[in-house]
């Protein structure tokens, strides 16, 4: 019941619905100055950013990703986002 892929689990019956749902979000005209305050701050973050922006040309041209970039691996995005909260001790 408690395995997330299994036909008859909690999951399937959409008893952690909430998980999949992100609560939290930004504002374009709000983020991106604090964007640009995050990546000051954070160099390893800023590097990461500019790889992936070396690797993949669409998404350096997409404003909106690159802002979604620097939210999702920042300390503002929400950490229980996607998180399934049952743990397996074997």
């Amino acid at each position: 019941m408690l395995e997330p892929k299994g036909d008859d689990s909690f999951f399937a019956w959409n008893f952690f619905d909430g998980i999949l749902q992100q609560k939290e979000g930004y504002s374009d005209y709000r983020w991106e100055d604090l964007a640009a305050q995050v990546l000051k701050k954070d160099s390893s973050l800023k590097v990461a950013l500019e790889a992936k922006k070396q690797t993949d040309p669409d998404f350096a041209k997409d404003a909106y990703k690159i802002l979604d970039f620097i939210y999702k691996n920042s300390v503002y995005y929400e950490e229980t986002h996607m998180r399934y909260p049952v743990f397996r001790v074997e």
